[in-house]
C-alpha cells in the first residue's frame, strides 16, 4: 500500500460549508428555538452474483473476477458480523454480514429489501405529505425540501448507528432524493483490504457511481486515515467520508510525488491520492494540509464528474476552475486546519423517532431560512445524472423566509454570516 507523504470568470461552487453541516447548525437552533407554526437453482444464483458488485463478472461455475485479477468461487455465503437492527418496524432482527470467498458484504444482500422497507417507513412516516409524496412532477422547491429531509435523516440523525448501517441520500433520474442503504463491499487482497460502496434504494441498487467514466475503489488506508485525521463525531467517520467525497467537486492536482483528488472540506482541504488504471481510480490514502509535502499548480485544471453508470461524456462548456485551484493552494500554504465539527446535542439522539417526528415538520422552515422558496430550482451538476446536485435560489426573496431568518439571526447573530456565505456559494448554482 502507498504510504503517506510527511475560467473564464465563472467557477463551479466549492461550497466551503457542506449542506449537511448547515443542516446540523439549523437543526440545533430549531431544537432550542422551535417553530410553532436459502436454496436456489443455478440460474437464480448466477443472477444474484451478477447483481452483487457492479463491474464484477459472474462466470460459469459462479466464479467472480475482480479488477485486481483475483478470482473467487462463490459457492455459499457465511454470515459473520451481526448487529441488532435499530427499527421499530422490525424488532428482534439481526443485520448480518455476507461472505463470498475473500469478499465480504455488509449488510447481507438478501436483507436489503427488508431493511430498506423498514427504514423508509420510519423516514417517510413523520414527513408532511407534500414532502413524502414528491415525485418527478414536483417543482424545484419541493425537490429541495425532499433533498433536505433525506440528508437530515441519513447523515445528521443516522450518522452513527449501533447496527453499523450507513444511510445516504441519492437523487434518482428525476432529481428526487431517495433514502439509500450503503452496502460496503470489502475484498481482501495480498496488499490489504479494498473497499467499494453500493447504494440500495426503493427500486433496488442505484447504478454504480463512477468518476468521469471510471470505477472507484478505496484502500483500507483511506478509511483509517480519514477516521484519524478528519474531525468526526463518534461513529460517523464512514458516513462523513461518503458525504464528503461523493458530495464534493474534485479537481486533480500534483501532490507530493504523485497526484490526488483535492476538495474543499469545511475551511480547509483534503487530498485523496490515487492510482489510475484503464477503468478505475484506486484511492490510496487521505491527506490533510499537514501531510501534503507539496501542492502544485497545473494548467489546464482537471475537473471531474460523478455520474451514474458507465456512459460518460465530458461537459463541453464547463469553465476551468482556476480560482478554486488557487484557493486550495493558498489554504495549503497557510496550513489552514480542519475545525472541529458540530454535532447534535446528546439528548437529541436518545429518542431518534421522537426527534425525527419533530424535525420533519420543520423541513420547510429550514429551506426558507437557507433562502429557498417558490421559484427555487435544482439540477444535476453539469446536467449529468449522478449524486451531485446544484441548487438555485428564487429570483425574488421569499417574504416568509426573510422573517424566519431574521428571527434566527436575532437570537443567534453568528448565523447571519453562516447563512450568507452558504447562499453566496450556491447562488444560481450553474443553472442557466
Amino acid at each position: 500500500m502507498v504510504e503517506d507523504e510527511d475560467e473564464n470568470e465563472e467557477e463551479f461552487p466549492t461550497r466551503p460549508l457542506e449542506p449537511v453541516i448547515l443542516l446540523i447548525l439549523i437543526v440545533m437552533l430549531l431544537l432550542t428555538t422551535g417553530f410553532e407554526d436459502e436454496d436456489e437453482d443455478d440460474d437464480e444464483k448466477e443472477n444474484f452474483l451478477k447483481a452483487v458488485c457492479p463491474g464484477t463478472k459472474a462466470g460459469a461455475g459462479l466464479v467472480w473476477s475482480f479488477a485486481g485479477g483475483l478470482s473467487i468461487i462463490a459457492a455459499r455465503h457465511t454470515a459473520m458480523k451481526h448487529n441488532p437492527f435499530q427499527s421499530i418496524y422490525r424488532e428482534q432482527f439481526e443485520v448480518v454480514e455476507q461472505r463470498l470467498g475473500n469478499v465480504t458484504l455488509y449488510p447481507h444482500t438478501d436483507q436489503l429489501p427488508l431493511l430498506h422497507r423498514a427504514l423508509n417507513l420510519e423516514f417517510l412516516g413523520p414527513l408532511p405529505g407534500y414532502i413524502a409524496r414528491v415525485d418527478k412532477r414536483a417543482d424545484g422547491f419541493h425537490k429541495i425540501l425532499r433533498r433536505n429531509a433525506t440528508m437530515m435523516y441519513c447523515s445528521v440523525l443516522n450518522g452513527a448507528r449501533a447496527d453499523e448501517l450507513r444511510l445516504y441520500s441519492l437523487p434518482d433520474a428525476d432529481r428526487v432524493a431517495r433514502l439509500t442503504i450503503v452496502q460496503q463491499v470489502t475484498e481482501s487482497t495480498p496488499l490489504g483490504r479494498v473497499h467499494r460502496f453500493r447504494f440500495y434504494g426503493p427500486d433496488g441498487f442505484f447504478p454504480e457511481i463512477r468518476l468521469s467514466g471510471k470505477r472507484i475503489a478505496f484502500a483500507d488506508h483511506v478509511l483509517q486515515r480519514f477516521s484519524q485525521r478528519v474531525p468526526n463525531p463518534l461513529g460517523t467517520d464512514i458516513t462523513n467520508l461518503l458525504s464528503s467525497f461523493y458530495g464534493n467537486n474534485l479537481i486533480g492536482l500534483p501532490v507530493g510525488p504523485g497526484r490526488a483528488f483535492v476538495m474543499r472540506h469545511m475551511d480547509s482541504i483534503l487530498a485523496f491520492t490515487y492510482k489510475e488504471s484503464a477503468d478505475e481510480y484506486f484511492l490510496t490514502t487521505c491527506l490533510t494540509v499537514n501531510e501534503m509535502s507539496s501542492l502544485r499548480e497545473e494548467r489546464p485544471v482537471r475537473a471531474y464528474n460523478f455520474h451514474y453508470g458507465e456512459a460518460f461524456t465530458e461537459p463541453a462548456d464547463r469553465s476551468e476552475p482556476v480560482k478554486n485551484m488557487a484557493a486550495y493552494i493558498e489554504i495549503w500554504r497557510q496550513r489552514t486546519p480542519l475545525e472541529a465539527v458540530t454535532s447534535l446535542r446528546p439528548e437529541a439522539k436518545k429518542d431518534l423517532r421522537r426527534e425525527w417526528s419533530r424535525l420533519a415538520q420543520n423541513i420547510r422552515e429550514i429551506a426558507l431560512v437557507e433562502g429557498h422558496g417558490p421559484g427555487s430550482d435544482i439540477q444535476f451538476l453539469d446536467y449529468i445524472p449522478g449524486p451531485r446536485l446544484m441548487e438555485a435560489f428564487p429570483p425574488e426573496p421569499c417574504p416568509e423566509g426573510e422573517k424566519l431568518r431574521a428571527r434566527i439571526v436575532a437570537q443567534h447573530p453568528t448565523m447571519k454570516a453562516v447563512i450568507d456565505q452558504h447562499k453566496t456559494d450556491l447562488h444560481d448554482s450553474l443553472i442557466q
